[in-house]
């Protein structure tokens, strides 16, 4: 597909006004700035707990990015485009051949992420309180899974723990880093069969619902005074009907991992004083060092993109790596196990 990302950076491909052309990418997607609007286009990857392997697969999966996505931000998720014709002279919703497909979104400035906001020291105890206001009302707002439904059980927990274990020890062969990811993978088993009825109980008392299930800094937008996520998991229905508490530790962690345990007590305490889902707090310390090895499977993940620089490599590696200590500094450190009950008093 490199020959077709290539022609889709000329600007005449585009039925509007070109400012800037700019390719971002990921370990699963091409991201085509213009200006105006972003074009995102799924990369023909297979990694198991994602599958965009296929045209056909791609095609659904822009439809249920669209679709999801619109529950946070119809301002900014606009259409399902098709590209077409050949990949040499490539045009957008064409009338020939279906090459591939791509979500049409709104372009935002951004310097507007909250991932950005953080690390210029614009983030403020103010839009914590906006952050959690509008996560409570979009998890008080969602479907709640059905108790017999496969959704937050604790066959599917015990899984997507074990898989981020899998896929960084595929990509990662630094000692240390292994070290700690055997120590980190011991304490999440233990911690998992202690904590088996407490995750049945939540689902029974109606805590898993469909929501977004990649909340962290990165995929949030300040517009206008208002919060609003975005990118949400299309791909694995399993990772977004989850337990409300794994989303608000996500954002916890990244927080934390920011040096900012201010502006995570200032979220966490208002979304509680907001949703009232004080109960299985237990939980949450299990969730936090979760959601690391997430980021660190996803750093690991990126390590296997072609045609990158050494640098960027080892900025990944660098990152990986991080989330990694992050996680061993959850079950060592003690004042982390008892952080969030402080920010309670």
């Amino acid at each position: 597909m490199a020959n077709l990302i290539n022609a889709l950076l000329n600007p005449s491909v585009y039925n509007h006004t070109v400012d800037k052309i700019e390719l971002l990418q990921t370990h699963i997607s091409w991201i085509i700035l213009t200006g105006d609007f972003a074009y995102k286009i799924k990369k023909p990857v297979d990694f198991g707990f994602l599958d965009f392997s296929s045209l056909g697969k791609r095609k659904h999966y822009c439809e249920e990015e669209l679709r999801l996505n619109r529950r946070f931000a119809p301002q900014l998720y606009l259409d399902v485009v098709t590209i077409t014709d050949s990949e040499e002279l490539p045009v957008i919703n064409g009338t020939g051949k279906v090459l591939e497909y791509a979500v049409k979104m709104q372009q935002f400035p951004t310097e507007n992420l909250l991932s950005n906001m953080i690390n210029t020291g614009g983030l403020r105890k103010t839009h914590m309180d906006w952050l959690a206001k509008s996560i409570a009302r979009l998890h008080q707002q969602a479907e709640v899974a059905e108790t017999k439904s496969e959704f937050g059980t604790l066959v599917v927990i015990e899984e997507q723990v074990k898989e981020n274990f899998r896929q960084i020890r595929h990509h990662v062969q630094n000692t240390e880093i292994l070290e700690q990811l055997d120590a980190i993978e011991r304490w999440s088993t233990e911690t998992f069969i202690s904590l088996q009825t407490v995750f049945q109980q939540r689902k029974q008392d109606g805590f898993i619902r469909e929501c977004h299930g990649d909340l962290h800094l990165g995929n949030i937008i300040l517009l206008h005074e208002e919060i609003i996520p975005f990118d949400c998991i299309e791909f694995s229905a399993n990772l977004r009907w989850i337990d409300v508490l794994s989303e608000i530790a996500f954002l916890v962690m990244d927080l934390e991992d920011h040096q900012r345990p201010d502006l995570a007590g200032r979220f966490q305490n208002k979304y509680l004083e907001l949703t009232g889902d004080y109960s299985h707090l237990n939980v949450f310390q299990f969730y936090k060092a979760y959601r690391a090895m997430v980021r660190a499977k996803v750093n690991a993940l990126r390590l296997g993109q072609e045609g990158m620089s050494q640098s960027e490599i080892d900025a990944i590696y660098k990152q990986c790596k991080n989330y990694v200590a992050l996680g061993n500094r959850y079950i060592t450190d003690r004042k982390h196990h008892y952080a969030w009950f402080q920010w309670l008093r």
